[in-house]
């Protein structure tokens, strides 16, 4: 009774004051696997000083274009990678005061920026506290545009009889069933200030979905199962149980996603050795980011165990500047050729057998940049650089 007294004493002091609902940990006390399963997700790292690839993307685009703001951009890209910024937009005086690099206001900004909830990413206060969203297609993704935040202290889920003793609770619609309206107002589509779509994720879902019940929710969170969205019980009960998610929004370093979702198989015919690859996603893949990329590599070897040749074939997309050069997507005129595998789809990759083998070996990975780019821009953090292996085989002739 004593331990409980002080467990409940402890979460209603998390909960006091000005910086309530700043963190994932304020949430930790009763929704502890929830958090520690959302702290391995992308999400928790949505923030520019935890993301190399994102904040290195922001300075190269500075580099190349000296009409860009970097302080602007941060702005304009938390209305996704942090939808509770207290600024949706930099003002005019503050765009010339800032390109005059005077102290006070790049102080202002620096305060804004990193703020404890904007460091702790797109946590728990940013899904669960949206009371309505006004998300519109046509327009493509608006994150916070789109987005009316209920009042601090209401959290909004699934259940129409949760209850807490530390904030006020309520159902939403969105949160129930597997659809992506959620999801959708950051996922779904996004154009550069070239016109130039960088992203479509939504869009792909709509063409190759089949209008059941499919959403987001079952390959990026998990499938429902038995379990507890809260580990708080009132005294004398326990934890209500119920069919939950995991908050992990799968990736390919935190989940089997890849294995789950892209079928492979391969075979030799004549003198062809082939890769069968079916996407059962109904978008394409790789999606999301725009120089993601799956590599599929082939190797020959002898009878003596000797390497006599090399095949690859790549699924991705170029992005070209007006000078015809490899660029960032957020900076590209144009979209070059896009090789990637379109959703709810298979396609044969062929690969032509040299003379004297005795086996063949593939590996097929996901990049989260493509090595070009990521030496352009300067990416140094081996998470964003390593070969998330899906795939592997050795085939015998």
């Amino acid at each position: 009774m004593r331990i409980m007294l002080f467990s409940m004493l402890f979460v209603v002091s998390i909960f006091a004051g000005d910086s309530k609902w700043e963190s994932n940990k304020d949430c930790e006390a009763c929704h502890a696997d929830i958090s520690k399963k959302w702290e391995t997700s992308r999400h928790s790292k949505s923030h520019f000083d935890n993301n190399d690839l994102f904040k290195k993307t922001l300075l190269y685009m500075v580099k190349e274009n000296n009409r860009l703001i970097l302080d602007e951009l941060k702005i304009n890209c938390a209305k996704c990678h942090n939808p509770r910024v207290k600024q949706k937009e930099v003002t005019k005086s503050d765009k010339f005061l800032l390109l005059m690099d005077l102290d006070d206001t790049k102080e202002k900004y620096d305060k804004i920026l990193n703020s404890k909830n904007m460091k702790n990413g797109i946590n728990c206060t940013v899904c669960h506290n949206m009371n309505k969203i006004n998300f519109d297609k046509s327009k493509g993704s608006n994150g916070m545009n789109d987005i009316i935040f209920g009042p601090d202290g209401t959290m909004y889920g699934p259940f129409d009889d949760a209850v807490s003793p530390y904030h006020k609770t309520a159902k939403r619609d969105y949160f129930v069933g597997d659809k992506p309206k959620l999801c959708f107002t950051c996922h779904y589509s996004g154009e550069n200030d070239n016109g130039v779509t960088v992203y479509a994720t939504g869009k792909e879902f709509d063409k190759n979905s089949d209008n059941s019940d499919e959403g987001c929710k079952s390959c990026h969170m998990s499938k429902k199962k038995k379990g507890f969205a809260s580990n708080f019980a009132p005294t004398g009960k326990k934890p209500k149980s119920r069919m939950v998610r995991e908050h992990r929004f799968a990736s390919v370093d935190n989940s089997d996603i890849l294995r789950d979702n892209i079928d492979i198989e391969s075979y030799v015919k004549k003198n062809k050795f082939i890769i069968n690859i079916k996407n059962r996603t109904p978008h394409s893949v790789p999606t999301g980011y725009g120089l993601r990329e799956i590599i599929i590599s082939v190797k020959y070897f002898n009878k003596d165990d000797k390497l006599i040749g090399k095949g690859k074939t790549v699924l991705g997309t170029k992005w070209k500047g007006s000078n015809g050069k490899a660029t960032t997507p957020h900076l590209a005129t144009f979209q070059g050729k896009d090789t990637r595998l379109k959703g709810k789809s298979s396609k044969k990759y062929k690969f032509s057998i040299p003379n004297g083998v005795k086996y063949v070996e593939y590996r097929a990975y996901y990049k989260l940049i493509n090595a070009e780019m990521a030496k352009k821009i300067g990416i140094t953090d081996k998470f964003f650089l390593k070969d998330y292996l899906f795939s592997a085989k050795r085939v015998e002739l």
